[in-house]
């Protein structure tokens, strides 16, 4: 974790944040506000618990380097100096681990692991549209693909969701209502 210093006092005070959400140094006054904070690469900022504003590595870009890490222990053998490569990839897996841990106690939120749902939805419903699209189905067949991505979709959310509560969600209408739709029977 790295503070922000006020360049104004040669870099000596950490800026501080202040009720109305701006930044200022103690020492000279200077105001920074957040949208003036530009980092490039894997860097991002955040205020401590004692409101100094600081730098820190994002918390997704470290558990690429963890990961990175574990993989180059597990094939350590495969080198020629294995025992070097064990302790390079042990010191990347510590500083990997600091960095996160540095980036979730400034109140960074970790990163999310596999996909979301809008995701989900947006891939399942492309799915149904290239399928309908490139294959001439009946309206049967059809109202049957959007029911089955409307299910995904559902057991997604609510694993334990049954037939019915998928219906009533997404179409408002009762199952044997659905089932009337072509003749559709249990």
């Amino acid at each position: 974790m790295n503070p922000i210093c006020c360049p104004h006092c040669g870099g000596l005070s950490a800026y501080y944040i202040r009720p109305d959400g701006q930044f200022q140094c103690p020492e000279c006054g200077d105001l920074l506000d957040h949208r003036d904070i530009d980092l490039d690469g894997t860097d991002v900022w955040g205020v401590s618990g004692n409101g100094i504003l600081s730098i820190v590595t994002d918390p997704a870009h470290s558990l690429d380097c963890l990961m990175e890490a574990i993989e180059e222990f597990i094939t350590a053998d495969e080198c020629p100096n294995a025992e070097y490569a064990r302790l390079h990839s042990m010191r990347s897996v510590t500083e990997s681990l600091a960095e996160y841990t540095d980036a979730r106690r400034l109140g960074i939120k970790r990163p999310e692991f596999g996909y979301t749902e809008e995701s989900v939805r947006t891939a399942a419903n492309a799915g149904a549209e290239m399928v309908l699209g490139e294959i001439n189905l009946g309206e049967p067949e059809e109202d049957a693909i959007n029911l089955v991505v409307n299910a995904a979709i559902t057991i997604l959310i609510n694993p334990g969701a049954s037939f019915a509560e998928m219906v009533e969600e997404n179409y408002g209408e009762s199952a044997d209502e659905i089932r009337s739709w072509w003749g559709w029977s249990k």
